[in-house]
């Protein structure tokens, strides 16, 4: 992976220099190691930073750049947070332009769809509380997110109007229909917003399903623990397979589908 790279040749760089510049004596070995991964980590995640803030943000959405940066990025979280990430079905990512809807149980399951759907440029529709810290604004509008204010009605059709255009336009989406983490308690889907399929319904683009399976192990064991997380891509349902159906047939459809994806693994 081109971050992991990076990261390999920036500590061996710094570590070097703290050996040879500092002059540490290898009594302290397990000063220097450590302390060149370290500073390594930090130059390049402010490098990423960077990029984001003054480059990326001001490119297109279908940058190429950008887009391997994240993916590799998104790699190097998982392997941070101890994340084992199996992908099934990758065969089944459309050519053409589609909407995701999955199961919602992690703030990290946006990261683990994108990196599944590595073969598309894709962005998602989040929630505001997501982008209040600085660096999720600057990964939102970098591409292209776009940020949903649930509590206010106007401003919510509003986001909806925006993703229905970004779509339209040729921009794949993910969106979580449950409207939030609703619970941990379970895996499946328990909440249906009929509302959340007019992304796809109002373009007529197609729908991939996309059952997430143990993602609300991110919250509940410490980052330390191995935690395995399987992502299931289920076979796409096209416009002329939904064609004559409402959005809340069309959602207890996809629901169904995923909660028996869910069920068949547990």
């Amino acid at each position: 992976m081109l971050l992991l790279f990076v990261l390999l040749v920036l500590w061996a760089a710094f570590t070097c220099m703290f050996y040879f510049l500092i002059d540490l004596s290898n009594w302290y070995l397990f000063l220097w190691v450590p302390a060149g991964l370290l500073v390594a980590l930090a130059v390049e995640v402010l490098i990423l930073y960077l990029y984001l803030l003054l480059i990326g943000q001001h490119t297109k959405n279908e940058e190429p750049i950008k887009h391997i940066l994240l993916r590799n990025a998104s790699w190097l979280l998982f392997k941070l947070i101890n994340v084992k990430l199996e992908i099934v079905g990758r065969e089944n990512i459309p050519n053409e332009t589609f909407v995701v809807y999955a199961n919602h149980k992690s703030n990290f399951d946006p990261f683990f769809i994108y990196y599944a759907c590595h073969t598309k440029p894709i962005t998602a529709v989040g929630k505001k509380e997501l982008f209040k810290s600085h660096i999720m604004r600057v990964i939102g509008n970098t591409f292209k997110a776009v940020i949903m204010n649930r509590e206010d009605d106007r401003e919510a059709a509003k986001a909806m109007i925006n993703a229905i255009k970004q779509v339209k336009d040729g921009t794949s989406m993910i969106i979580f229909p449950e409207g939030g983490i609703k619970t941990r308690d379970v895996e499946e889907m328990v909440n249906l917003r009929a509302g959340a399929y007019k992304l796809a319904v109002k373009p007529q683009a197609t729908i991939l399903p996309i059952a997430i399976v143990g993602s609300s192990m991110t919250a509940k064991v410490p980052f330390y623990k191995r935690k395995r997380i399987k992502v299931y891509i289920l076979k796409p349902i096209t416009k002329d397979d939904y064609q004559g159906q409402n959005t809340t047939e069309i959602g207890t459809r996809v629901e169904s589908l995923i909660n028996q994806k869910v069920k068949e693994y547990e």
